[in-house]
């Protein structure tokens, strides 16, 4: 028998889509642990890191026969675990004990410089993201959540309804996120998610 290490990407692929169990071992022993250092520094805790990487390898076994063995493999591995990994800070966001362990992990690393830098990275990323908002819902969003103004106040000050307020600020989320998930990392989008500023 030929050693799987020896072979390349694309001989394992080819392999995998012949239904070889052993190639698929040697590519997910291949990739896990560039995978997991990759997510462990977006979702903190191991056992989320570890559940992407499954939920991936398992993915990659679903869809073997279409993997084109010509194509990059750790692509296919980036684009698979990123969308992941966005379900599951989806999850997070509206999971009160998951994302307190998140963020208790976060705020551990905070002394770390790259975290420092990170944080960095999420307040120009957000002021960006602000920035392109129309004026008005532009105006209306950082009246209501820097300014920290409630709705009435600030339909009060600009002469609208409450309920444009709200819509403003609705939209104006959904442009934020938007705009995120197009030029963020996975963990600056977890930072809007858990919402440490919103």
């Amino acid at each position: 028998m030929i050693r799987k290490d020896k072979y390349h990407d694309a001989q394992l692929i080819g392999e995998l889509r012949q239904n070889n169990a052993e190639a698929f071992i040697e590519l997910y022993n291949r990739y896990h642990a560039k995978m997991y250092s990759w997510l462990i520094r977006f979702v903190k805790l191991p056992d989320l890191a570890e559940d992407i990487i499954q939920d991936t390898f398992l993915k990659i076994w679903e869809i073997r026969h279409r993997l084109n063995p010509a194509q990059s493999f750790p692509a296919y591995l980036y684009r698979i675990s990123r969308n992941k990994a966005f379900k599951l800070l989806k999850k997070i966001s509206l999971d009160e004990t998951l994302r307190k362990q998140v963020l208790i992990r976060f705020e551990m690393e905070s002394d770390d410089p790259e975290k420092r830098l990170r944080w960095l990275q999420y307040q120009r990323l957000l002021e960006n993201a602000i920035n392109r908002l129309p004026a008005q819902r532009r105006k209306v969003f950082k009246l209501c959540r820097q300014s920290n103004k409630t709705y009435d106040e600030v339909a009060n000050e600009l002469g609208i309804s409450r309920n444009t307020v709200k819509e403003h600020m609705m939209k104006a989320m959904q442009d934020i996120r938007q705009y995120f998930y197009r030029y963020g990392e996975i963990s600056l989008i977890l930072l809007l998610l858990s919402e440490v500023i919103f």
